[in-house]
């Protein structure tokens, strides 16, 4: 048991040396490069080493994680009742009639406090 453990952990480290490597070489691919490939090689290499990279992300534990809560968002939204036209079209109404009300509300209250502050420094002078 203990020999298939150390097997996994250098079989980890392999991995993500290998997600490393493919990083930093697409990254120095790019700078130095980049004006010297075609366009089509430049799709070609980036879409090669973008699947590999990815194939080799996706079997790690991390990966693996990465799925399974992307597996579940999917779920939990396909679980969304979404409301219909008329309900949004009520709703965005509703909200607006607030809005109005309490802007017009605010306003009253800022000119009742205006009118307050300006008969007490009226009254001072």
């Amino acid at each position: 048991m203990h020999i298939y453990t150390t097997y996994m952990n250098h079989i980890k480290q392999i991995k993500w040396f290998c997600i490393i490597t493919i990083c930093l070489s697409i990254t120095l691919i790019h700078f130095f490069f980049i004006k010297e490939l075609s366009i089509l090689k430049k799709i070609i290499f980036f879409c090669l080493f973008g699947t590999i990279l990815l194939n080799i992300f996706f079997r790690t534990n991390i990966g693996k994680n990465t799925l399974s809560y992307i597996k579940s968002i999917k779920s939990e939204l396909s679980n969304i009742i979404w409301p219909n036209y008329i309900e949004t079209t009520k709703t965005t109404g509703i909200v607006l009639f607030l809005i109005i009300l309490t802007t017009i509300f605010l306003w009253i209250l800022d000119g009742i406090i205006l009118h307050i502050i300006s008969q007490i420094l009226i009254s001072r002078l």
